[in-house]
């Protein structure tokens, strides 16, 4: 694996558990049944918030980056 696929992975594993931290946080905020299901089925959490994502744009941010560091590793591995 190349030095930046190998670093952008990383990356992409700290910003996506910051990120579901972050999801949880705001899932219980909500309700205990959104906390609930945040902790066992994160996807759907995100699904969820979507709702609101005009009022958290941190959210959509560390998404985005997620994201684009995850597929910058897979195109250079």
């Amino acid at each position: 694996m190349p030095p930046v696929a190998a670093v952008s992975l990383v990356f992409a594993l700290v910003l996506g558990a910051v990120l579901w931290i972050y999801v949880l946080r705001l899932s219980f905020a909500e309700s205990a049944l959104s906390g609930i299901i945040a902790i066992l089925l994160p996807p759907l959490a995100l699904v969820n918030i979507l709702a609101h994502r005009r009022q958290d744009r941190e959210l959509v941010t560390l998404t985005g980056a997620v994201i684009l560091l995850i597929c910058t590793a897979v195109a250079t591995a």
